[in-house]
């Protein structure tokens, strides 16, 4: 899922903490300039990254560069077939993260999705009788969204002048934040959509945990995509500065079929693409509940 806001204009600042101590982590691993393409949600260049920065205040780890200004209009260009067709297998994450999100309020009326990709979790939500509203800056998912699941979503970037006055009750960015420029202007966005008792759901990657410290600069997380990586301190850091605080936090779940996961290991075991010879097309099929401990859901409610 993806969204973009307009980013911070200092790029010698942490956007996070503003703290003046940045210091560069990785070096640009593109030569040329992004495309719409990269920014794929099923993009397998793992690894492949912009130029990284490091806040050793707050911990955040972020790109910058020209591009952060163009990120909106690039999001407005993409086109993603391989995710639409998994879209089966994403829709049980998505009931996965609406049932969690009833279960921390149980009494949701309403629900905005940031970052709707092809409108899974409004179509989920709506069919538990919410009212529930999506926001997609992809013209071809929001299409893909009205034919394949007849979701009408919002076209364009987040805040956006037709949730002008909106409140909600759940407010969900799955996998959204580390797609934007200006995390902490993303949040605060965010403050500003939830009723009074609301809750905001962000899900993210983890750069502090083990899997990320295991799988060091081949991380699946690494990719042209992501311009800001969290962990629990920075993320924490950002919330409070947002006016949020976060009252739950666990470890995201993920559902994939067989055939889906070789494709992803065979960029790490290039071998493995021969598994699939002898594996009976029905296994392949099969969908794989997967929790690698590198992604959080961060619960977070506004600040009295």
């Amino acid at each position: 899922m993806s969204t973009a806001s307009e980013p911070s204009t200092n790029h010698s600042l942490c956007p996070v903490c503003e703290s003046p101590s940045i210091q560069l982590w990785r070096p640009r691993g593109l030569s040329r300039t992004l495309a719409p393409a990269d920014l794929q949600i099923t993009d397998a260049h793992y690894g492949l990254t912009l130029e990284l920065w490091k806040c050793p205040d707050c911990s955040f780890v972020f790109a910058t560069g020209e591009e952060m200004a163009t990120l909106s209009s690039l999001y407005q260009e993409l086109s993603d077939p391989d995710y639409e067709k998994g879209f089966a297998t994403r829709a049980a994450q998505m009931r996965w993260l609406l049932n969690w999100g009833l279960k921390i309020r149980p009494k949701v009326r309403s629900v905005l999705e940031i970052g709707a990709g092809i409108g899974l979790l409004t179509a989920q939500a709506r069919a538990a009788g919410l009212h529930a509203v999506g926001i997609e800056p992809s013209r071809s998912l929001v299409a893909a969204a009205r034919r394949m699941q007849a979701v009408d979503l919002i076209q364009g970037a987040f805040p956006h002048p037709a949730l002008e006055g909106c409140r909600f009750d759940l407010v969900y960015a799955v996998d959204v934040i580390e797609h934007v420029a200006d995390p902490l202007a993303f949040l605060k966005a965010c403050v500003c959509m939830l009723n009074p008792g609301g809750c905001l759901v962000v899900v993210t990657p983890d750069i502090g945990s083990v899997t990320a410290r295991l799988m060091g600069r081949r991380w699946w997380h690494f990719r042209l995509a992501h311009v800001g990586y969290f962990n629990r301190h920075s993320m924490q850091c950002a919330a409070g500065r947002a006016g949020l605080t976060i009252c739950k936090e666990i470890r995201a779940v993920w559902f994939f079929p067989i055939h889906y996961l070789l494709e992803r290991v065979a960029v790490y075991l290039p071998l493995s693409r021969h598994l699939e010879r002898y594996a009976a097309k029905g296994v392949l099929s099969k969908t794989i509940r997967l929790n690698l401990h590198d992604s959080n859901v961060f619960f977070m409610e506004k600040n009295a």
